[in-house]
């Protein structure tokens, strides 16, 4: 007990540490940059690790690309919005749309272009320090394809060539159709199906050929050349001909289209 009081009038610990108080008698803590071990966490290792991560996170950083490809309202074009965000400055950044370059407007981080044809969109992105991000979207919702004609629908019936015509993105245009006969006489349809796609065209009595010609409804034409047989079109002028020696062909030999 004699020890003990004098340790605490002394104001030091067992071990020669002192104890110190302040004015109201209340105990001052030390500080903790007394201790050596914390003075060196705080001052060489926790330093070090900060500035090296630091060092090593601006060696690795890379861009991060997003891109988003807008619904089209005309099928003829379409806007696509991107976004580069990198943590440093780029050096340098390629746009292109089938390996084309395609000019493009910046807002901050977000650029916006507008694309008129379908492929592959690529952007490419290179910050000051070296690192390299690509990034690519698919454009396949605009209308670059012509309608097509239904090759097996084509058919010749007492005078009236029929066929079954359809286009999966932006329509047929039927105002567009007309066929040219016997590569003089042109045609317009009589009749137009829009629902079911099909068309009719009445057809002079004699017929050598037929060329079709149509478009969608953003502008991609087509033609295609349908192979008449004369005895589809008018009997009658099947046997004069027979009855001058010309040869004709059978009616089981069908009508052939041919689209180009």
């Amino acid at each position: 007990m004699r020890s003990q009081n004098s340790n605490s009038q002394s104001g030091r610990r067992p071990g020669g540490q002192r104890i110190l108080y302040d004015a109201h008698g209340t105990r001052v803590k030390g500080s903790p940059l007394s201790n050596k071990l914390v003075r060196f966490l705080l001052f060489g290792v926790i330093p070090y690790i900060v500035i090296n991560g630091i060092i090593l996170l601006l060696v690795c950083s890379t861009p991060k690309i997003s891109i988003e490809v807008k619904d089209t309202n005309d099928y003829v074009s379409s806007d696509i919005v991107f976004n580069v965000h990198s943590l440093l400055p780029l050096k340098e950044m390629k746009v292109t749309m089938e390996s084309a370059p395609v000019e493009y407007e910046k807002s901050g981080q977000n650029y916006r272009c507008t694309v008129s044809q379908n492929g592959t969109f690529y952007v490419e992105a290179t910050s000051v320090n070296g690192m390299m991000r690509a990034a690519y979207a698919d454009v396949s919702m605009l209308d670059d394809t012509a309608p097509a004609v239904d090759e097996e629908s084509a058919n010749i019936d007492q005078g009236v060539l029929s066929f079954s015509i359809s286009d999966t993105q932006s329509g047929v245009n039927y105002d567009s159709i007309y066929a040219v006969v016997n590569e003089e006489d042109v045609v317009y349809p009589s009749a137009v199906d829009r629902t079911l796609g099909t068309v009719t065209i009445p057809l002079p009595s004699k017929v050598t050929s037929v060329e079709l010609y149509f478009e969608d409804m953003v502008g991609n034409a087509r033609s295609g050349h349908i192979t008449v047989n004369t005895t589809l079109v008018d009997p009658n002028a099947a046997e004069d001909d027979a009855d001058e020696g010309d040869s004709t062909e059978s009616e089981d030999s069908g009508t052939e289209a041919e689209t180009s």
